[in-house]
């Protein structure tokens, strides 16, 4: 095995910015399935104004509802959905959207920090309301 040289002081874990509104930016979007194995989205969103230098991205997770999704919650699906695909311009109809159509799509976002299960603060987008 060989000695690789490489600088790693100065390398540090990103940062998570404060609760507030960003300039978004989509830049990956990666067709998967859940850990249930359901379909799913994952979108990667760079913010583009963040106020410190080593913002982490913020991810976000599309699910889609199937056949076996309770009411209630594909109605939830749905409008989460809807209101992403609207906050990004994220062109769609009445049969769907194309995932591809995500890729650089910007948006102005909110975004709040939550404490996951695991004790960590994460960023989170806040869709807004639809207009009617």
């Amino acid at each position: 095995m060989s000695f690789i040289k490489i600088a790693l002081d100065d390398v540090k874990e990103g940062e998570y910015v404060p609760e507030g509104v960003y300039d978004l930016r989509i830049i990956k979007a990666n067709d998967t399935e859940s850990k249930k194995g359901n379909p799913m989205t994952v979108v990667t969103i760079r913010i583009e104004d963040a106020p410190i230098p080593n913002a982490l991205p913020v991810q976000h997770y599309i699910t889609y509802p199937d056949e076996n999704t309770p009411a209630e919650q594909r109605q939830m699906r749905l409008l989460d959905i809807k209101r992403f695909l609207t906050l990004f311009d994220v062109p769609f109809d009445a049969n769907g959207f194309e995932s591809e159509d995500l890729l650089g799509q910007q948006a102005k976002g909110h975004l709040t920090q939550e404490e996951g299960d695991d004790g960590i603060i994460r960023n989170r987008l806040r869709m807004p309301r639809l207009k009617e």
